[in-house]
């Protein structure tokens, strides 16, 4: 019995993960071909192939759904900062900035999407406060650095220029691609000592 139980919350599983995999994949493909404002529910579900019970099980409404993304973007980069080894900012900011533009360029359509939508700019906010915090956590930098209000602030300031200049990018302001935008912000991090 336990095993038929099992079987069954697994299957319930793979189909719910699959359910929002095509949510997702559905809305992201209409904020390339329209704007966020013109995008319904009935468009998603339509696109996905599924009803709109479907959808509500998972998220409350369109902008759940966009905030649940940009959240995954923001995990999925927060995880490949951890897995960066200590690296001393204000001397070698580049492996840092590399491994954002590279995360930022596997979701550069939906990122663009979600940054030239009027209700979806939250992302680029939050991109800051990410950078900061994860520069301030290395454990192996010391506890002075740490307390120190200068390095707290220069790790604030940097992190903000970075989500300043990857947004431009993104706006188009910028040429060149995102591995461009993490050497220019690594020069200017160098050359701001």
């Amino acid at each position: 019995m336990k095993v038929l139980q099992y079987m069954e919350k697994k299957a319930e599983y793979k189909s719910a993960l699959r359910s929002k995999k095509l949510i997702k994949e559905s809305f992201i493909e209409l904020l390339l071909e329209k704007p966020f404002e013109k995008i319904t529910v009935t468009d998603i579900v339509k696109r996905a192939d599924i009803n709109r019970g479907t959808f509500y099980a998972h998220y409350s409404d369109i902008n759940k759904l966009t905030q649940a993304i940009e959240q995954e973007i923001l995990d999925a980069l927060c995880n490949l900062l951890l897995e960066l080894d200590y690296i001393n900012f204000i001397d070698n900011p580049l492996p840092l900035f590399l491994k954002i533009s590279e995360h930022l360029d596997k979701n550069k359509d939906l990122i663009y999407a979600l940054l030239n939508s009027a209700n979806t700019n939250t992302f680029i906010y939050k991109l800051p406060d990410l950078i900061s915090k994860q520069l301030l956590s290395y454990d192996n930098l010391n506890q002075n650095s740490k307390s120190d209000s200068l390095f707290i602030e220069k790790c604030h300031f940097y992190a903000g220029g970075a989500a300043s200049l990857y947004s431009a990018w993104f706006n188009g302001s910028l040429t060149g691609d995102l591995t461009d935008v993490a050497y220019t912000l690594s020069e200017i991090v160098l050359s701001k000592k």
